[in-house]
């Protein structure tokens, strides 16, 4: 088993990313409108059969998948805080929900052409939308947020999950690659079938990957302050300011990267 520790100390870099994410008045686990009255609760469903990808883009709120042998995906969205309720549109004026071709598409408009409007980074409002979707297993994600908790559970889908403030949780069963990168918040993912690569990425928090006993991965990892453990066979290469640990695991077949500023990085066998 590899160990290695590192004493922490916050670079300029983190700490500007820090200042500017405080800027917003929210950090990971408390946002302003987590004690603001439930406004509307919205409930929709779809056919699944025609749907194969699955994109969520939320600016203050948590994104909740769960994968389950279903015939058609369901959405619970709970709407807190200082929202203009309108009965006469679709969601009661709160956020738009599009079926483009096999793409089911659900959001507030901030979203445009696929890219983050970052001014409201800086836009204090109590508003605050969390999703709770189900979802056959196969049908692909891309979960963004802003500031805000994304975890899924069971997806066998390609997965792409992205947020600012707040911490990302996958478990997944590994037939597709699995992509998630916050600023200030960890990542936990476990693969509990096979691993088909992945990439994860944090500035402020650590990484905890739990991998088959028989996956093949080769690993890319680059880490400045926190500690590391694996429970694969690695080599460590430390040098003042960074560390890197590479190595092939089973013959290395799916890639395996990891980078992170400040924070502790676990890669742990499933089995144990």
């Amino acid at each position: 088993m590899n160990r290695w520790k590192r004493n922490l100390y916050l670079l300029p870099v983190a700490a500007t990313m820090i200042l500017a994410a405080s800027g917003c008045g929210r950090v990971e686990g408390r946002h302003r409108g987590d004690n603001a009255a439930v406004k509307a609760t919205i409930n929709r469903t779809w056919p699944a059969a025609s749907i194969k990808d699955l994109e969520v883009f939320e600016v203050d709120g948590s994104v909740k998948v769960e994968a389950a042998q279903t015939n058609e995906i369901t959405l619970v969205a709970t709407a807190r805080g200082d929202f203009e309720i309108d009965k006469k549109k679709e969601n009661d004026g709160l956020f738009e929900t599009t079926l483009d071709g096999e793409t089911l598409r659900i959001g507030r408009k901030e979203k445009r052409d696929r890219d983050w409007n970052f001014h409201f980074l800086w836009d204090r409002n109590d508003k605050r939308i969390d999703y709770v979707l189900r979802i056959p297993p196969t049908v692909g994600l891309d979960l963004k947020t802003v500031n805000g908790r994304i975890s899924t559970h069971g997806s066998e889908g390609e997965t792409q999950i992205t947020t600012v403030n707040g911490g990302i949780e996958i478990e997944a069963g590994g037939s597709n690659e699995v992509r998630a990168t916050t600023v200030n918040g960890s990542v936990t993912a476990k693969f509990t079938k096979n691993f088909s690569g992945a990439r994860f990425k944090t500035v402020n928090g650590g990484v905890e990957a739990t991998l088959p006993k028989t996956a093949s991965f080769s690993v890319d990892l680059s880490q400045v302050n926190g500690d590391f453990e694996a429970s694969f066979p690695l080599s460590i290469h430390s040098n003042p300011g960074s560390r890197r640990v590479s190595g092939e695991v089973n013959g290395g077949e799916h890639e395996l990267k990891i980078v992170t500023v400040n924070g502790d990085v676990e890669l742990a066998n499933g089995t144990e």
